[in-house]
């Protein structure tokens, strides 16, 4: 009985030991890059225009010049929009008309913010860089003439700021917060407006 508890405790002692080495040799690895879930509008009702047809126009360029980072970022908000269009514009065809989405404004920035100073810098846990988004969008319905019978726009902005303890993870989880919380808001004005400014188009 002895020996086979000893032989137990043995078992149990190698496989303790041989976690810690693995726990260890990944502690020397780069974190694993965080996969954030795509910014869909698939859980909100659709928008159904009385048109046949529908179009998205990105009138708005993203940019890599600082300090714009949209084109760095896996979800920046032209394409967020675009995806707003696909998951809540649908048609029932009972008129000629044509809806447009125009993505007017999709902007991400990125601001380096100045570190306390001196011994005081040596204590404090500094916010080092603010991001600032700003997003507009419109929408219109043409006739079939192309006269335009229909508008209704909306914009937001919202920004937030970035401890320089964050990691490469905490700074993409931080942007994407932002860029969805921005994308909602104009989601809500743009419903809003749209039932305001074309109750006749859209139901």
């Amino acid at each position: 009985m002895r020996l086979d508890f000893i032989h137990r405790y043995s078992l149990r002692l190698l496989a303790v030991c041989g976690l810690g080495l693995a726990v260890a040799a990944c502690a020397g690895a780069p974190p694993q890059k965080l996969l954030l879930p795509e910014i869909t509008f698939e859980n909100q009702p659709k928008l159904t225009f009385a048109a046949s047809s529908v179009e998205t126009i990105q009138e708005y360029q993203p940019s890599a010049q600082p300090p714009h980072i949209e084109l760095s970022i896996p979800q920046p908000p032209a394409a967020v929009a675009a995806r707003w269009a696909r998951d809540r514009v649908a048609l029932d065809n009972s008129q000629q008309n044509r809806v447009t989405v125009i993505i007017k404004k999709a902007a991400v920035t990125e601001v380096d913010l100045k570190k306390t100073p001196g011994l005081r810098g040596s204590f404090t846990e500094d916010q080092i860089a603010r991001f600032d988004t700003e997003v507009e969008m419109a929408i219109e319905v043409r006739d079939s003439r192309g006269f335009r019978v229909g508008e209704a726009s909306a914009s937001a902005r919202r920004s937030t700021s970035m401890s320089e303890k964050a990691t490469l993870n905490d700074r993409d989880l931080i942007i994407h917060g932002l860029v969805r919380e921005t994308m909602m808001d104009v989601n809500r004005e743009l419903e809003r407006n749209i039932r305001q400014y074309m109750p006749l188009y859209v139901r």
